[in-house]
């Protein structure tokens, strides 16, 4: 690997390397065990345009997206910078919320119908300080049309995208990319690792953990958890890409830090970023696998901001397995609240489902089942996330489907799109019986229709909305003569078929 402190001089692109700490856009460059940090806004940017193909409609449309323009920096010009890609290399390009596309060394130096693949910090003369998903992963073809047959010439079957069984370019796009790492296992990345070339990450003496249980909150420093007994193990959870990580955890059981909490209680865990998670204390309690421990070293390491300082993570001697969905991250706040409630999603259809609240929950817990949508109410914007509508019908809408010891499980060729196309429609009902319609053809295969759990990243109020409620974006443009609302303490699904 060249000397990058010797190449920061002719660097092409004329990057800043400064480290001062602003919100501009940073890259992280993931290299063998080396990380590198690389600030973007100074960068001299290239520029271009390309429209983009879509999936095929069923009409035979060819799905083309308007042309946008774009200001970005090679990949390429970066990597150039740490070293030389062997043959055979890929480099991953991750995003903020874990979603990633991999380039073949071929498609990095330009030699392909995709073109060159770019950062991109602009977008039609819109910079990086106001658009919103920047940098984002974009290729340029000369041509300025990348289409689903460049991509698959370019990628190859196994690293293009596909929406369904139909191949889509528009999936190629990573928005808020963090990440460029040569030859990506999928393991979990940290947002803000601590760069290796000059220092070695160092934990804050002031992390604080707060714990309110009733009119008691308690405040624990590192050096307050760390007085508790230690226990330390290992662990497996699966990452929404199904890819499997396994560590040697050290930290404090929770059930040794809450002490004596009733079994039907809720503890609710709340993460830095304002990520929450209900657990129904019985699970916490539940040592058949292993036991729940909040974390605060990873393989003999404090951890990093992300995923720490704290993390809820399952560990035994056996190296139990969890998914993570449970293992909530960047732990700052846990509360112990009232009975936990059971609570469920009956989907009635061609067959019948019933979804209990910890499968429901388990799902939102994954970024790869949930949808996020800007809803607008009384003069208000709320940002709700949940299941797509759509995603559950497939669970009913004929007889394929998962199994139900999968829990909230995708494929999306389950959903039957000529039944919906039909189409036909679908009641979504309230605990009162207070119902609103919609018919198949509107929201297929749509994700802007969601079954909401949560609002502003906090779970839903039980009281004012229901444990769930169906809502729609305020970009969907219904027809004139549909009047569809909000549907509050949303119970049940049914699919007049």
């Amino acid at each position: 690997m060249k000397n990058v402190w010797m190449l920061i001089g002719v660097l092409v692109v004329s990057l800043s390397w400064s480290a001062i700490a602003t919100e501009r856009p940073v890259i992280y460059v993931h290299w063998g065990d080396a990380v590198y940090e690389l600030p973007l806004d100074d960068a001299v940017l290239e520029h271009g345009t390309v429209a983009y193909q879509g999936p095929m409609n069923e009409d035979g449309s060819q799905n083309w997206k308007s042309p946008r323009m774009y200001g970005g920096i090679p990949v390429a010009t970066i990597l150039e910078a740490y070293g030389t890609l062997d043959a055979g290399d890929t480099v991953a390009v991750v995003g903020s919320d874990g979603w990633y596309k991999t380039l073949p060394d071929n498609v990095l130096q330009g030699n392909t119908d995709a073109g060159t693949p770019m950062l991109a910090l602009e977008r039609d003369g819109e910079s990086w300080e106001d658009w919103e998903d920047a940098p984002v992963l974009i290729l340029l073809p000369e041509d300025e049309t990348f289409g689903n047959e460049d991509m698959l010439a370019s990628f190859g079957p196994d690293f293009s995208h596909y929406f369904g069984d139909k191949p889509s370019t528009t999936g190629m796009m990573v928005k808020g990319v963090r990440h460029l790492v040569v030859n990506y296992d999928g393991r979990t990345l940290e947002l803000t690792p601590a760069p290796t070339d000059h220092q070695d990450a160092a934990m804050a003496p002031d992390v604080v953990l707060t714990v309110v249980q009733g009119v008691s909150t308690l405040q624990y420093s590192l050096e307050a958890l760390e007085a508790f007994e230690a226990l330390t193990a290992e662990g497996t959870f699966t990452t929404s890409t199904n890819t499997d990580y396994s560590a040697t955890y050290t930290g404090v059981s929770l059930l040794a830090l809450l002490g004596n909490i009733p079994a039907d209680a809720t503890v609710r865990i709340t993460a830095s970023d304002g990520y929450s998670m209900n657990y129904p204390a019985e699970l916490l309690a539940d040592t058949a696998e292993g036991v729940w421990i909040l974390a605060y070293k990873e393989n003999g390491e404090f951890m990093p901001y992300d995923p720490g300082y704290l993390r809820v993570v399952m560990i035994g001697e056996h190296n139990p397995h969890f998914s993570s969905s449970l293992s909530a991250k960047m732990v700052e706040r846990i509360e112990v609240l009232g009975t936990y409630e059971e609570y469920s999603l009956q989907v009635v259809g061609a067959v019948e489902r019933t979804f209990r609240r910890g499968e429901l929950e388990a799902g939102v817990g994954c970024p790869c089942h949930t949808a996020t949508v800007q809803v607008t109410s009384k003069g208000e914007t709320s940002e709700f996330s949940g299941l797509p509508l759509w995603r559950l019908l497939a669970f009913v809408d004929d007889q394929a489907f998962p199994a139900a010891d999968k829990g909230i499980y995708y494929e999306d060729a389950d959903f039957n799109d000529q039944l919906a196309a039909t189409p036909y429609t679908i009641s979504l009902i309230a605990s009162d019986g207070y119902t609103q319609t919609v018919t198949s053809d509107l929201i297929a295969r749509d994700d802007r229709f969601i079954v909401a759990f949560k609002r502003d990243g906090v779970f839903l109020d039980a009281a004012s909305d229901g444990y769930m409620r169906f809502v729609y974006d305020d970009a969907v443009e219904l027809p004139d003569d549909v009047r569809l609302k909000s549907v509050k303490f949303l119970v049940e699904i049914r699919l007049d078929l």
